[in-house]
């Protein structure tokens, strides 16, 4: 955290096994380390839970141990935690319906733990701005909403394996120009990926991220609410130049409409020490 923030970085979001971790023994003190290193450095930190496990089918044991995991990491956290959030669940993938109770019930019941420090929520299908903008926020305080940004998704995660044959076509190019784009991969015929294809002249530019960015800006200003994007970036499988003028350009609408953003990063496969000038989150 030291070298990132020589770097020129200010802002860290830390991804956390939680129910994996606290089975470690030095976990506890690892991550007390990690919080006083953040408040020595003036850093804004967010944790966020990324096992949480939740599904329709395990919905009640799961919500129990997501309450269970925080209570433990709120009695680790020093008094004065400095800028300090937690992210109480990555990409919950429930029943809209079935995971706005579960913040309903869940964030009060932490916040008689604590209440300074203040809890990230997204909305389910994996934090989609587009989920979040269709519903009424929670009737709580000291809540921050999330949302993650990798559209287009053609683009963003073209050859990861993870998501399939939808995004084997490689070589595509941001912004759109006919005469760069690769022919479609057979292996993406009959899939998302296909439509995605025949439809990235419209979605692949900065017209189309401004207006994405701007409904859930304008979704979050209506309702009086604090946004983040706490994800967005691009595969290294596209190429540096394509990747530069995406992160720029997402990163400035983000400033445009003062929404704190943080690159995602995992394994290198998402990395940007290659990229300059540094993508600060804002």
């Amino acid at each position: 955290m030291k070298e990132a923030k020589k770097a020129g970085y200010s802002s860290f979001r830390v991804p956390l096994a939680l129910n994996y971790l606290f089975q470690q023994s030095h976990f506890e003190k690892e991550l007390l380390k990690l919080i006083e290193a953040s408040i020595q450095l003036d850093s804004r930190l967010i944790l966020a839970n990324f096992n949480h496990g939740l599904s329709e089918k395990n919905y009640s044991q799961a919500i129990e141990r997501l309450y269970s995991d925080w209570e433990r990491v709120l009695s680790v956290v020093p008094q004065n935690p400095g800028n300090l959030y937690f992210e109480l669940a990555n990409e919950p993938d429930l029943n809209p319906d079935t995971w706005y109770r579960a913040v309903q019930d869940l964030v009060p019941r932490l916040h008689k733990i604590r209440k300074d420090i203040p809890f990230i929520l997204g909305a389910t299908n994996f934090n989609s701005l587009f989920e979040l903008s269709r519903i009424q926020p929670w009737s709580l305080e000291g809540v921050i909403y999330t949302f993650h940004f990798y559209e287009p998704y053609l683009f963003t995660h073209q050859g990861t394996d993870w998501t399939g044959p939808q995004n084997s076509t490689l070589g595509i190019p941001f912004p759109y120009e006919s005469s760069s784009m690769p022919r479609l991969d057979y292996r993406a015929k009959g899939t998302p990926g296909e439509i995605n294809y025949r439809d990235y002249e419209m979605t692949g530019n900065s017209v189309a991220i401004q207006d994405k960015i701007g409904q859930i800006a304008a979704w979050a200003q209506i309702n009086g609410v604090q946004l983040w994007c706490t994800e967005y970036g691009v595969t290294q499988n596209a190429d540096a130049d394509s990747r530069k003028i995406y992160l720029e350009e997402v990163q400035k609408v983000l400033s445009q409409h003062q929404i704190p953003g943080f690159v995602w990063e995992w394994e290198g496969n998402f990395g940007i020490k290659k990229l300059t000038p540094p993508f600060l989150s804002n």
